[in-house]
């Protein structure tokens, strides 16, 4: 069966943000204008959803987390695998998407490297690095984000796609130079505080073919592409002759009061934290670890009383990140978590973050599924999907009386 998608859209980053459900906005009375805007649409939304649920049933999930987990990479391997024919049909976009990643994954390393004070292995690539510096003014111009379209896996305003594809392919030999400049490989190694996606080597690794005239995203390209979400979306699959109705929302602090509402008649909550972010600094506010955020988010959800009889799962996502940066011996979990004296191989660590997030619920007879995963891999994606399908199926059936 092919998904559906449907946008609730938020027009801009809210004004403030309290940890999880409330807000506090201005006075100005075009600030209260725009929430009651907002607050109309998401009850207009919920009503209709709650007509069409009590009407054709099915499964209501959440992906919740912060941002930068893989939530939406998720929801992309459900489309690969329950729905590919709508995730055909945005290859093409996708294309411009992957373009967008490479430049601002090039862009971030050459900023990385001039604030790190690191050198150049070759002098003569100081004129590429003044090219790549030169992209941020016009990048700026370009958003990949979910506002504003149907599907939340295409950019908003990339309107001009052939002037982008031209300033793409103008900046390959740049892009290529720099990333097989040591300087520009000992930032991307080294340097944890600055925002470089976790897709920036692949999309580099690959940037000969991802700049053919002809190219053509493949499903790891997609899975690998950036997309800020900015909007809550739904999606409706069919797993298993059961219907989802899954809802990702955008992780970012400024839009977490947006969730409140899709609290109501939950069956169940994908919580999803990315592993690898453990020696990360959050983007909107560089004074917290992203994992610090991440447990603190899963406290407020599994502890929430909404959720006193909801199914929920939690992905302890990017594992392979995760494990290579432990083996590279990059970063030590001990540096960030002070309270953690074991070693710093993947084994120790991952039951000391297992029970560091089990330590945030305060009920202990509550069950909490975990899963160690790697959302671009579609192998282990299959299996761990299939098994949630069953989790859910079966608790659902024990909630109602019939198991």
């Amino acid at each position: 069966m092919t998904p559906t998608s449907n946008n609730h859209h938020v027009n801009e980053d809210p004004i403030n943000f309290s940890p999880l459900l409330s807000g506090t906005f201005s006075n100005s009375r075009k600030d209260q204008k725009r929430a009651k805007a907002i607050s109309d649409a998401i009850d207009k939304t919920l009503r209709a959803d709650k007509e069409r649920k009590e009407k054709e049933g099915g499964i209501k999930l959440l992906i919740l987390g912060p941002s930068e987990t893989g939530k939406t990479t998720v929801l992309k391997q459900l489309k690969l695998l329950y729905g590919r024919k709508g995730l055909d049909s945005e290859r093409q976009t996708y294309r411009r998407v992957v373009h967008l990643n490479a430049m601002k994954a090039i862009l971030a390393l050459a900023e990385g490297l001039e604030q790190a004070h690191i050198p150049l292995e070759y002098p003569k690539n100081e004129e590429h690095l003044e090219t790549v510096l030169r992209l941020e003014a016009t990048l700026k111009r370009y958003s990949i984000t979910s506002i504003g379209f149907t599907n939340p896996a295409i950019p908003r305003k990339i309107t001009d796609a052939k002037a982008e594809t031209d300033m793409f392919v103008e900046m390959v030999p740049a892009i290529k130079a720099l990333w097989a400049d040591a300087g520009i490989q000992q930032t991307y190694r080294t340097c944890t505080q600055i925002a470089i996606q976790d897709s920036a080597k692949y999309f580099l690794d690959e940037i000969d073919r991802i700049a053919e005239h002809d190219y053509i995203p493949t499903d790891d390209d997609i899975l690998q592409a950036r997309v800020r979400t900015l909007a809550v979306s739904e999606h409706i699959f069919n797993i298993d002759n059961v219907t989802y109705r899954i809802y990702d929302v955008g992780g970012q602090k400024s839009l977490r009061k947006y969730w409140a509402p899709y609290f109501d008649d939950v069956d169940a909550i994908i919580f999803m934290a990315a592993l690898s972010a453990f020696d990360q600094p959050c983007e909107d506010d560089p004074r917290l670890n992203r994992l610090q955020d991440a447990l603190a988010l899963f406290n407020s959800i599994v502890n929430h009383k909404l959720f006193d009889q909801t199914s929920i799962i939690l992905f302890l996502n990017k594992i392979d990140i995760f494990q290579r940066k432990l083996e590279e011996g990059s970063s030590q979990v001990s540096k960030f978590f002070p309270e953690y004296r074991g070693v710093n191989d993947y084994f120790s660590t991952t039951v000391f973050f297992q029970y560091r997030f089990m330590q945030q619920c305060k009920d202990l007879q509550k069950q909490v599924y975990t899963h160690f995963t790697h959302a671009t891999d579609t192998n282990q994606m299959r299996v761990i999907v299939v098994a949630v399908n069953a989790i859910i199926q079966r608790l659902n059936l024990r909630s109602s009386g019939l198991l």
